[in-house]
């Protein structure tokens, strides 16, 4: 009955093509064995099993936090041949299966109460004449009024006293207590801090090696703050692909983030547990499809297939960055004004109110989004919680993108008029590169953001957003040694109260503290601590 959890993963992915749209899937694995002919009467019969849209095998991982916690899963009945008749299956949990389970798995779980599960879309199971699968149900489980510790819960469609481990999924569901840590996250009164990090090098954990200090300019022994930062947390790399054989615009989580998304209860709840919000980061993947060219029967398939992923992982929510799309591909439909922001509304109404939908600005993507017209009617600011610059290559100086104050000299040559219905107090107008160590007097010069002292003192920054590309650590091209400084510099000069720079002994400076035990690893160069641990 065990499983192999991450290798289940995939294979669930796939079956759940119907519901989620990751990739087409029309039959189940077939194991064969030699050297013995096929029982002719067993091919007659017709087999029909209860299947899970989160793992290929009978056994389901829930994760809740203790309190209010909540999580949702997907079911489905689906058969070995086509329904001669239409039939109807009523789901139910069954706790008397839950004892033989427990001595099978040699563990000792609780049964799940009652009132902490309930089927959003009912519990019965239709399967059509002709058809070999119903519908996707949800089942919600709610950790109201539970101690932390272990649930099972049996659910079946089995006949009443006939156990049928084919017709039954056990949901192990975990009631955890939060890691809050002894420091708490920094709110975002003076700066709120939205970081990217890359899958494909780090665990998301390295986030929580960032800290940082506010203390007075001059003559201040204590610090007026030291929390940890990162109030939202984009991680990449997750992909808009293109499926050739189907045309489908496909949801590309890629082998990194399907194992970091797999494993949530460690790289993922940590974050969360202090506040913060975990997001996937979506962007191109070089098919010539992106967010700009897309059909309705595209979006809605995409839409889904993203809400299922931010559902089932129990995510914040998602950022938007179109780029790396290759738009211009032959046989690939021409870029449009209108698909981007028809697929932003589709999104924010798939989500809902409660989760996160964020929008990096960049190129031609992005350009017409403050003419309503041009998005179809849509005013692209109604949908977005936040937006910010998507300039930060570190081979150029930091970009001021301020839609507002577009002419003023210290402004980024890059161009953004004002999204439309979204108020500048959601606005990140820059997003600070991480640079190597400079190379040069010239090179160092051009890290510097003193422009925007003027911009701060002139009252034109809309408020505390401070983005950051990629966080490293100084494993690539020494960065570490060079980039302490520059953020900490890239604060105060955010923080309009920190005027150091001005000579003021009442103004405020930043520590910034790459954090706790990354040089106990000297045989990974000092700072190995949070590389991906998994190929």
């Amino acid at each position: 009955m065990k499983t192999n959890y991450i290798q289940s993963l995939f294979a669930a992915f796939l079956c759940a093509a119907a519901c989620a749209g990751f990739t087409a899937c029309e039959s189940d694995t077939i194991e064969t064995s030699g050297g013995k002919k096929p029982d002719q009467e067993a091919l007659q019969n017709v087999y029909g099993k209860l299947r899970s849209g989160a793992t290929a095998g009978n056994t389901v991982s829930v994760l809740l936090a203790e309190g209010e916690g909540s999580g949702i899963s997907t079911f489905y009945f689906q058969q070995t041949k086509p329904a001669a008749d239409a039939v109807t299956l009523a789901a139910r949990g069954d706790a008397s299966l839950a004892d033989a389970y427990n001595e099978a798995e040699e563990v000792e779980r609780t049964v799940l109460p009652a009132q902490n599960y309930e089927f959003p879309d009912g519990a019965s199971l239709d399967l059509a004449k002709d058809a070999q699968r119903s519908v996707y149900k949800r089942i919600r489980f709610l950790a109201s009024g539970l101690t932390p510790g272990e649930y099972v819960l049996p659910l079946t469609v089995a006949e009443e006293g006939m156990p049928d481990d084919a017709k039954t999924l056990y949901y192990n569901i975990t009631v955890r207590l939060p890691q809050v840590g002894d420091i708490e996250l920094h709110k975002g009164d003076d700066l709120f801090f939205v970081f990217y990090i890359n899958t494909d090098q780090y665990q998301p954990l390295l986030v929580d090696e960032y800290f940082m200090q506010k203390k007075k300019a001059r003559g201040a022994t204590e610090p007026l703050w030291y929390n940890l930062i990162g109030n939202i947390i984009n991680l990449r790399t997750v992909r808009l692909d293109h499926q050739a054989e189907s045309g489908r615009a496909i949801l590309s989580l890629g082998d990194d983030m399907t194992y970091v998304l797999g494993q949530a209860v460690k790289y993922i709840r940590p974050l969360q547990d202090k506040g913060r919000k975990v997001c996937i980061s979506i962007e191109g993947a070089g098919s010539g499809l992106g967010f700009c060219n897309l059909t309705d029967v595209q979006i809605a398939d995409f839409t889904a297939q993203v809400k299922t992923v931010v559902d089932t992982y129990q995510l914040d929510g998602i950022n938007l960055w179109d780029r790396n799309s290759g738009y211009g591909k032959e046989g690939m439909p021409a870029m449009n004004t209108t698909s981007y922001p028809k697929l932003i509304k589709s999104l924010r109404e798939a989500l809902g109110a409660e989760r996160l939908l964020t929008l990096t600005v960049y190129d031609r993507p992005t350009e017409t989004f403050h003419d309503v017209d041009a998005c179809g009617g849509i005013a692209v600011g109604d949908y977005i919680d936040y937006a910010w610059s998507g300039y930060n290559s570190n081979e150029e100086a930091p970009q001021l993108l301020d839609p507002w104050h577009p002419t003023e000299t210290y402004v980024s040559a890059y161009n953004q008029k004002p999204i439309a219905n979204l108020p500048a107090e959601r606005f990140g107008c820059i997003n600070f590169p991480i640079y190597p160590r400079a190379k040069s007097e010239e090179e160092a010069m051009m890290y510097e953001p003193e422009f925007l002292m003027d911009w701060v003192d002139m009252g034109y920054k809309p408020n505390n957003i401070i983005v950051f590309a990629d966080l490293r650590t100084n494993l690539q091209d020494e960065y570490e040694g060079y980039w302490d400084g520059m953020l900490n510099v890239h604060c105060e000069y955010m923080d309009e109260t920190s005027q150091i720079y001005m000579g003021s002994r009442s103004g405020y400076t930043y520590l910034f503290d790459l954090n706790r035990g990354l040089g106990d690893y000297p045989e990974k160069g000092g700072y190995g601590k949070w590389l991906k641990n998994w190929k």
